[in-house]
């Protein structure tokens, strides 16, 4: 439900009385998370100055900015990420233009000030894409000018980069390991480092800054990097975080993964721990009409817009046309905002930008691109992938006519190296001394188990080809049929295998 609308000077004039008041008790220390340790609240008399700053409920539990366009009686843009907009649920490469919103921002979520929020629904997705950027604008019920008569301060977004080494303050609403009244404005002091190419998941995004600010953890991401003025005030959003490698374990799963991006250095992918990235958004002001505030995609926008979508394809293989973990092949289905004509071509990574290089198809066949269906039905045109046998990363690039600003670049991962973890299992045992054997998982790096079990001595755990996926529900073993050897292995995403494990499961 949206607040009632008061008055700037009562909304201003509580928030610098409450700043006077006791501060609430300290809360408990967090674990020690090295750079997702949770960063400090805001205090409560920079609130005015940084009230700009939303926690945002829309897809998910993310933080956005107030977006000064100059024009008060336009629209009242935030700045996010695309997967805080939806992008998560949506197909990939897809760019999103005037779609309807949902959610809502939640204006003045500071410790000490709970009691006096403010909130606005967010009525349309203006732009929001995973292509390339990870970047949205959503637009929020009312005017710009409607928020500012409030006493809420809306920020610019830069026109130019920073440079490597600039200070920043990052200003967001984290959420993960905090309770609710802990879930507040948490302001943090950054340095810049140099900008990178990443990769996390399918995802391929440029152009994105390295940094070391403190408590990126769920509910940061689109948090802004602010360059302050003289006097402290925010002057303009210089980027937007959007993932971390701040405090992932580094005993689980494998890099490149979700929630463990990477950095691409001639090809090669390399995780750097402890390490926030956040999404350029320089020049995205040139984006929106100067007259009326609105988004125009005119000359000099940096935004990028994406053709050709795609139903499903990429991942990790182990190449040639071998399936993967699951027994998927190497495909992919391509669907085009319009109907049209698509070329396509394999590329090794490089420095990930050849798909919207016209030299890359030279050559290449055309085929028949159908037009973008509903989201859960398959209507795409569908290739094979042939893959090479040499490990790294490929794009599968697309491109519709000679759009290649707009071309599609599927991540494909050839993977031939078994996985770094053994297959493990869980024994438990019951009341009535019956076993139950529940194998454990270990995405990208154990991504699939099959097994096979019999009684001690009988069972051949060298006949791989005689076990069975394991689904989900463990196996149980009677009491009568002990003892028993369990013996399972299992597969990373790519398909490659681990070496057997054998469990003898003796009678008690």
């Amino acid at each position: 439900m949206r607040a009632p609308v008061v008055s700037g000077v009562i909304l201003v004039a509580a928030v610098l009385l409450l700043a006077g008041c006791t501060a609430p008790p300290a809360p408990e220390p967090e674990p020690d998370w090295g750079l997702s340790q949770v960063a400090d609240p805001l205090p409560l008399e920079q609130l005015a100055a940084f009230s700009g700053v939303v926690m945002l409920n829309t897809d998910a539990d993310c933080t956005g900015t107030l977006v000064d366009t100059g024009v008060p009686d336009g629209p009242a843009w935030v700045l996010t990420n695309g997967h805080c907009a939806g992008d998560l649920g949506r197909f990939d490469q897809q760019t999103t233009i005037g779609a309807a919103g949902v959610g809502h921002a939640v204006f003045l979520r500071a410790a000490g000030n709970l009691d006096a929020t403010y909130s606005r629904d967010v009525v349309e997705v203006g732009y929001s894409t995973m292509r390339f950027t990870d970047t949205a604008l959503v637009r929020l019920e009312g005017t710009l000018g409607e928020l500012q008569a409030l006493g809420l301060r809306a920020v610019p977004i830069a026109d130019d980069e920073p440079a490597p080494g600039d200070e920043v303050v990052n200003v967001g609403v984290p959420v993960q390991h905090l309770d609710e009244d802990d879930r507040v404005l948490r302001r943090g002091e950054c340095t810049l480092g140099e900008q990178q190419t990443l990769i996390e998941g399918s995802w391929t995004w440029f152009g994105a800054w390295a940094n070391d600010c403190p408590g990126i953890v769920q509910g940061s991401s689109g948090s802004p990097l602010l360059r302050l003025a003289s006097d402290g005030t925010p002057e303009a959003i210089v980027a937007v975080i959007n993932t971390t490698t701040a405090g992932a374990s580094r005993d689980i799963g494998g890099p490149c993964f979700l929630q463990q991006p990477c950095e691409m250095h001639d090809g090669e992918a390399r995780l750097v721990v402890d390490t926030s990235y956040a999404q350029s958004v320089a020049g995205i002001g040139r984006c929106l009409d100067a007259a009326t505030g609105e988004l125009t995609f005119g000359e000099g926008c940096p935004l990028p817009r994406g053709d050709v979508w795609v139903e499903f394809g990429g991942g990790p293989f182990r190449g040639g046309d071998l399936p993967d973990g699951v027994g998927r092949l190497p495909r992919v289905s391509l669907i085009g905002e319009e109907a049209g004509t698509v070329r396509t071509a394999l590329v090794p990574f490089g420095d990930g930008r050849a798909c919207l290089d016209p030299e890359t198809y030279a050559g290449a066949e055309q085929h028949d691109l159908p037009q973008a269906g509903e989201r859960w039905e398959v209507v795409g045109l569908e290739l094979p992938v042939t893959l090479p046998e040499v490990e790294g990363r490929y794009h599968l690039c697309a491109v519709r006519g000679e759009a290649y600003d707009r071309a599609a670049a599927v991540l494909f991962e050839v993977d031939r190296t078994p996985p770094r973890y053994p297959a493990s299992a869980e024994v438990l045992r019951g009341d009535d001394g019956s076993v139950f054997v529940q194998p454990h998982f270990n995405p990208p790096e154990i991504g699939s188990v099959r097994f096979t079990w019999g009684p001690k001595g009988e069972v051949d755990c060298t006949d791989t080809a005689a076990f069975e996926d394991f689904l989900i529900v463990p196996v149980a073993i009677a009491p009568d049929e002990l003892p028993a050897t369990y013996c399972l292995y299992g597969m990373d995403f790519a398909g490659n295998p681990s070496e057997v494990t054998v469990i003898d499961i003796p009678r008690s």
